[in-house]
C-alpha cells in the first residue's frame, strides 16, 4: 500500500539537494538525473517560465517491509510517467524511516508545450488514482476508502443544527498538536496539555480520552487521519518538512555568505581601468619629457669636425695607422 502527498516548491534545486543527499536509489524521466538541476533550469528558461513555483514534489510512501528501495524507486518512476509524462522528473528514494518513500521532483514546465503543471485538488485525485493503479499492477495493496473524517449520525445531526460535539474537539486538538511536531512523544505531550489524553496505543490502534467530558474514543472512529496510521504518517511528513526547511535555510545562509564575500571583495573594474589609463598616460608623458630633454641636450652639444671618411672609419673601427681593429 502506498500513500501520496503533493506540494509546490519555489526552488527545484533546493528540493533536489535535499532529496539527493539521503537517496539510496535515484532515476530520471526525460532527463539525466545526475544533471537534473541544470536541465530543469534550461527548460524553464527556454519557455521563459522563470517566475513563480519552479516545480512540485510528490511524496510516495509505502508500508514498512512492503518494497525494497530499488522496487520503490521503480514504482516512483512509473507513477511519474503516469502523472507527468511530458515533464522532467527526478525520483529519489529514502529508506531512513520505517516507511520507504520516494521524493518525486517534477519540473513545472511541460517540455513540449511550455505549459505549467497545475497543482490543485484534481491533480491530487489524479495522483492518488494513478498511484493505486501502479500498486494494483504490481500486486500491492490499495489504501482503503476510509473517510478521513468519520461522523456518527448523532454528530451529523448536531452539525446540521450548527453545534459541535466533544469528538470534534478531540479532532481539532489532534490536528493542532500535530502542527510542527516531528515525533510521537512530542505529539502526546502537546495533546495532553490541550486536554486530550492518549489512554491506549497498540501497533495499529490508538485511543483518546476527552478529559473534561471523561469520554474515550478510538482513532478509527474519528476517521483515518486520527487513527494511529494517519498520525504516524503525518509525523513523518512533518519530520521531512522540518529537515527540508533546515536544509533550505542552510543553503540560503550559504548563499548570503557568498554574496557578502563577493560584495566585500568585489573588484571595481571601472575604477581599475581608470587607474590603469591614468598610469599609462603618466608613463607616456614621462617618456615624452625624457625625449624632449634628450633633444635639447643634443641641440646644445657642439659638433666635432669629422673627416670625409670619419663615419666609415668609425663604423669599421680603424686605428690611427689605418689598420682595421
Amino acid at each position: 500500500m502506498a500513500t501520496t502527498k503533493i506540494s509546490s516548491t519555489k526552488s527545484t534545486s533546493r528540493a533536489i539537494n535535499y532529496a539527493e543527499k539521503r537517496a539510496e536509489e535515484k532515476s530520471g524521466l526525460n532527463c539525466d538525473v545526475e544533471y537534473a538541476k541544470g536541465s530543469f533550469k534550461a527548460v524553464r528558461e527556454l519557455y521563459n517560465k522563470t517566475n513563480g513555483n519552479e516545480g512540485h514534489v510528490v511524496i510516495q510512501s509505502f508500508k514498512p517491509d512492503e518494497v525494497t528501495p530499488k522496487q520503490c524507486n521503480q514504482l516512483g518512476l512509473e507513477l511519474a510517467q503516469k502523472i507527468a509524462s511530458n515533464h522532467q522528473v527526478a525520483v529519489y528514494t529514502h529508506a531512513d524511516t520505517d516507511h520507504v518513500h520516494n521524493h518525486i521532483v517534477i519540473n513545472a514546465v511541460d517540455i513540449e508545450t511550455g505549459k505549467k503543471f497545475n497543482n490543485n485538488k484534481k491533480a491530487l485525485r489524479d495522483i492518488r488514482n494513478a498511484n493505486d493503479q501502479v500498486c494494483r499492477e504490481h500486486g500491492l495493496s490499495i489504501p482503503e476508502k476510509q473517510a478521513e473524517i468519520r461522523y456518527t449520525q448523532g454528530e451529523k445531526g448536531r452539525l446540521e443544527r450548527g453545534k459541535t460535539s466533544w469528538k470534534d474537539e478531540v479532532r481539532e486538538k489532534i490536528e493542532d498538536s500535530l502542527k510542527d511536531t516531528t515525533d510521537f512523544e512530542q505529539f502526546e505531550k502537546k495533546l495532553k496539555t490541550s486536554g486530550v489524553e492518549i489512554t491506549r496505543k497498540t501497533k495499529k490502534t490508538i485511543t483518546y480520552k476527552h478529559e473534561s467530558e471523561d469520554k474515550k474514543v478510538r482513532g478509527s472512529r474519528l476517521g483515518n487521519n486520527y487513527d494511529l496510521g494517519g498520525v504516524m504518517l503525518e509525523l513523518e511528513r512533518q519530520n521531512e518538512r522540518a529537515k527540508e526547511r533546515e536544509e533550505q535555510e542552510r543553503e540560503r545562509e550559504q548563499e548570503r555568505r557568498q554574496e557578502q564575500y563577493a560584495d566585500k571583495y568585489k573588484v571595481d573594474w571601472d575604477g581599475f581601468e581608470n587607474i590603469a589609463d591614468e598610469r599609462r598616460n603618466q608613463r607616456i608623458e614621462k617618456a615624452k619629457q625624457i625625449a624632449r630633454k634628450n633633444d635639447d641636450r643634443n641641440r646644445e652639444r657642439p659638433r666635432e669636425p669629422q673627416s670625409q671618411f670619419g663615419k666609415i672609419d668609425k663604423k669599421i673601427g680603424r686605428d690611427h695607422d689605418g689598420l682595421q681593429l
